[in-house]
């Protein structure tokens, strides 16, 4: 490729966005996962108190995350995202492990 195939193709790509747009994106999905996690974890601990399971909403945090992160590696190739997407699976599967066993 040459080098206006490279800046056609990446103006194709990044046509009607901008870079703002983009961080607003990226830190609405930040404040979209920490608001779901607190949320789910305040209703887990009202349900545990209750004495009501409470590992479905455990595993409905960690599969959302985990599927957002392993989005995240794919595209950047960046680490940091892989070992989240694995710990949050890790704790997915072991919720759902619980929640099958009446926990």
């Amino acid at each position: 490729m040459n080098k206006e195939e490279i800046l056609a193709k990446s103006r194709k790509e990044n046509e009607g966005c901008d870079e703002f747009q983009l961080q607003v994106r990226d830190k609405s999905m930040k404040w979209t996962y920490n608001t779901m996690v607190v949320v789910a974890a305040i209703f887990a601990w009202i349900r545990e108190r209750q004495g009501l399971p409470m590992m479905d909403l455990c595993v409905t945090i960690c599969s959302s995350v985990c599927a957002g992160q392993s989005y995240r590696f794919i595209k950047t190739k960046d680490k940091q995202y892989l070992i989240l997407a694995v710990i949050t699976l890790l704790i997915g599967i072991f919720a759902i492990i619980r929640f099958l066993g009446g926990h």
